[in-house]
């Protein structure tokens, strides 16, 4: 091959050359090895593997000696509360940067699009730092928190997401465990904090063991549930009466059962099920809810009310469907097979107000058929107070159109609140008394959200055709249809 001059006279050679070259230097270098050292390297390396084992062994042993002597600690079981409460606190007040995740896919959609719902998409996926040990310094004190790699039956509920799983032990350094109850209350308190604007509503699980949290809904406040305001306020201001600390002390003085019940009836749709959840929302209660039809035997009833706090709200929803169906066929004659539950009505008056019930709690019972209810169920001391939701009257109707375009969010902020009082009086004048219900009314502002102006002009059209519907001889066909379904919204 051709050379190329540079100027001053120097060649250089071309590409292929000068890799020979450079090949025939690095073997001339390899010759002058001295394999002897090659080899002892090569030994070195080989024992690499058996000192970090070595290592691994003494760690273990030095960590088990510091946590038999120097070691204070409390462990907290999978799948308890309080071990979420600890988690997501180190999590979020002594974070790291994480390596290692735990990837969730989450089954339940956290927004509220309907047509969003309706649509075919992939559900997202939730990323939860995994860790085996954490260590941190707080208020003084040398903290170690160690999750067991174990797997639990909680891991495998679609509700999990991927902390408070594992069982758990949060120790310190010193001889006193005091210091770890001092951060288990933190934690639960910061908890607390996190869901003082939300309501834990809490069944239970799909093997009938225990209660687990089954959703954390907002706080819906009082006045988006309308029915007659005198009512309500009796009913809120007997609810903080019985709350009272005071009003305990005088039970247990007079030696009275600690116990309050309702009963919410109704038409479906009528929002029994949102006042109780209202209720639960407005004097912070954790919401319990009870299936009747699911529980096996009357020994499980009672024991899920044993687990049941004192200090919450019981909600045994649809209660005339539970046992009416299979007495009403056979008052009429009827052999059919009804299906029947496995717990019997004795078994529900004894977890009730029976020898061994718990006090304190807050019983809600709703019907639809409050005609079909035994008296026993709900004679005074199982239902002290029976409140009716009935159909949406005009002016209750004018205060869910102040709420729904109210000006705070951000509906109709261009008009000023005597406009929008005067459209709402217009709006209200449209609905006939006792003749809808709340839910149904709320269906017609899910499609006339855009402005307030839309809404009135709609009003007319929309009552003459639900009008329409109610005369038609079809209607009760599906309004059997759907009593049968006990629609759980009621």
């Amino acid at each position: 091959m051709a050379q190329h001059l540079q100027p001053g006279g120097l060649g250089l050679r071309d590409p292929w050359s000068q890799s020979l070259g450079v090949m025939r230097h690095v073997c001339s270098r390899w010759a002058e090895l001295d394999f002897t050292h090659v080899g002892s390297f090569i030994a070195i390396v080989g024992t690499v593997p058996a000192a970090t084992r070595l290592l691994g062994r003494i760690w273990h042993e030095v960590h088990s000696w510091i946590r038999q002597f120097f070691l204070a600690s409390v462990t907290v079981p999978g799948g308890d509360p309080l071990n979420s409460s600890i988690v997501h606190w180190i999590q979020t007040n002594k974070p790291r940067h994480y390596r290692s995740f735990t990837g969730r896919t989450q089954t339940r959609r956290s927004d509220t699009d309907r047509a969003a719902a309706l649509k075919k998409a992939q559900l997202p996926i939730q990323y939860c730092p995994h860790w085996v040990t954490r260590w941190f310094y707080h208020d003084g004190s040398i903290f170690i928190v160690t999750r067991a790699e174990s797997f639990t039956a909680s891991m495998s509920e679609p509700s999990y997401d991927g902390v408070g799983g594992e069982q758990l032990t949060v120790g310190r350094l010193g001889w006193s465990a005091e210091p770890v109850k001092d951060l288990i209350r933190t934690c639960r308190e910061y908890a607390e904090r996190q869901t003082q604007f939300f309501v834990i509503i809490y069944s239970r699980d799909r093997y009938g063991v225990s209660w687990k949290p089954k959703a954390r809904t907002p706080i819906r406040h009082l006045d988006t549930v309308h029915f007659d305001a005198d009512l309500k306020k009796e009913l809120i201001s007997d609810i903080r009466s019985y709350l009272d600390p005071k009003t305990q002390k005088r039970y247990q003085s007079r030696s009275m059962p600690y116990r309050r019940g309702y009963l919410f009836y109704g038409p479906p749709g009528t929002g029994k099920s949102s006042l109780s959840v209202a209720i639960a929302g407005e004097f912070g209660l954790d919401l319990y809810e009870v299936k009747i039809p699911s529980v096996p035997s009357d020994a499980d009833l009672e024991q899920m009310f044993q687990e049941i706090p004192p200090r919450c709200i019981v909600l045994l929803e649809d209660i005339d469907a539970v046992w009416t169906d299979r007495f009403a066929a056979d008052r009429n004659g009827h052999h059919e097979a009804q299906p029947a539950p496995n717990c019997t009505l004795s078994g529900l008056l004894n977890v009730l107000d029976g020898v061994g019930s718990q006090e304190g709690r807050i019983v809600i019972m709703t019907t639809n058929r409050p005609e079909q209810l035994d008296s026993a169920l709900v004679r005074p001391g199982r239902v002290d107070m029976k409140v009716f939701l009935g159909n949406i009257s005009p002016s209750s109707a004018e205060e869910m159109f102040l709420r729904m375009f109210s000006p705070d969010l951000g509906c109709a902020s261009h008009l000023d609140i005597a406009e929008l009082r005067r459209l709402a009086s217009e709006f209200a004048g449209y609905i006939p008394d006792d003749t809808f219900t709340p839910s149904l009314l709320q269906g017609f502002f899910q499609l006339h959200l855009d402005t307030p102006h839309d809404a009135v002009s709609h009003i007319p059209s929309w009552v003459q055709r639900e009008l329409a519907k109610r005369s038609d001889q079809s209607f009760e066909v599906i309004h059997k249809a759907a009593n049968a379904s006990n629609d759980g919204n009621g």
